[in-house]
């Protein structure tokens, strides 16, 4: 039986992750500063693959947040995520170099001038300065895992994703995904008859939206079928389409039936005006992939929001 070690195994993608992955053909390991495996420390991550011994690693953890808070804490954003890249990359070799890793990266590190994102244009341009915090020790990963494929042919895939929405992200505003945010904050604006509901910024950027379900299961699909050495490096999880935060929000507001003025606090960043993946390579490699519907989604998600707030 295959080993699969989820680092970030309680966080947002780990416990959608380990959902997909119930009942499965692998044994399953979690991971996280709350098991004493804090990535920023080498230690800590020796000790644990040497523990486990897995045959893959995927790597959930992140330290992570909204626009506003990688911009208040952009110093230890940038540098916890990069020891975590620094530290899995030298455990690995440490350890056993036969390890394959799965990393998922923000499409936050696409230059922030490109609106329809193509692999080929990954490098063409700089981080927008609202998440270079973030996204730049994302692409120090891919980075780090092309070098030490050259040095100790350590094989990894890195997967670039949109962003992202669904259940079992956190639940503070500050630390939460976009969408996740919108969808509390104005949860809560109803159940305290809010007649005004404020959005960050003018609402105009256009974003892509992946059910974090649908990450899951495409990163199984990847583990079942063994195309750690088939597809491109990196590769977009896409679909080519977005929708404006505004629209996002009305969405939102409609499904919960919500009868609420939306005001633009234009005091706040907007981010990259568009963030869309091309997703021209991904239907390559997953013809048949069904993305959860958009509706359908929020609605899920709403439901799960509900019963926590």
């Amino acid at each position: 039986m295959q080993k699969i070690l989820i680092l970030g195994g309680f966080g947002f993608m780990g416990k959608n992750l380990n959902q997909i992955f119930k009942n499965s053909e692998y044994q399953i390991f979690n991971e996280s500063r709350r098991t004493n495996c804090d990535m920023t420390h080498l230690d800590h991550l020796i000790d644990k693959i040497q523990e486990i011994q897995p045959d893959i690693i995927i790597n959930a953890a992140a330290h992570v947040g909204s626009i506003a808070y990688v911009t208040k804490y952009a110093g230890d954003v940038a540098r916890d995520n990069s020891l975590m890249y620094i530290n899995l990359y030298e455990a690995v070799s440490q350890v056993n170099k036969n390890i394959i890793i799965i990393n998922p990266i923000s499409n936050c590190s696409y230059p922030g001038i490109i609106d329809i994102q193509h692999e080929e244009n990954w490098w063409d341009g700089a981080i927008h300065q609202s998440v270079e915090s973030y996204g730049t020790p994302k692409k120090l990963g891919y980075i780090l895992s092309e070098c030490y494929k050259r040095q100790f042919d350590i094989k990894t895939v890195n997967l670039i994703i949109p962003n992202s929405y669904g259940p079992e992200d956190y639940l503070d505003e500050e630390r939460t995904h976009a969408m996740n945010g919108i969808i509390m904050r104005m949860l809560k604006a109803k159940s305290s008859n809010s007649k005004q509901f404020v959005i960050w910024g003018t609402g105009s950027p256009v974003r892509e939206w992946i059910y974090m379900l649908d990450v899951a299961n495409i990163i199984k699909q990847i583990v079942d079928d063994k195309m750690f050495d088939a597809l491109p490096n990196p590769i977009n999880l896409g679909q080519q389409q977005g929708t404006s935060i505004l629209e996002t929000v009305h969405t939102v507001k409609n499904l919960l039936k919500y009868d609420v003025e939306i005001v633009q606090d234009i005091t706040k960043q907007d981010g990259a005006p568009i963030k869309i993946l091309g997703n021209k390579q991904f239907k390559q490699f997953f013809p048949d992939f069904q993305f959860t519907d958009y509706a359908s989604g929020i609605q899920n998600t709403i439901n799960y929001y509900n019963g926590l707030l």
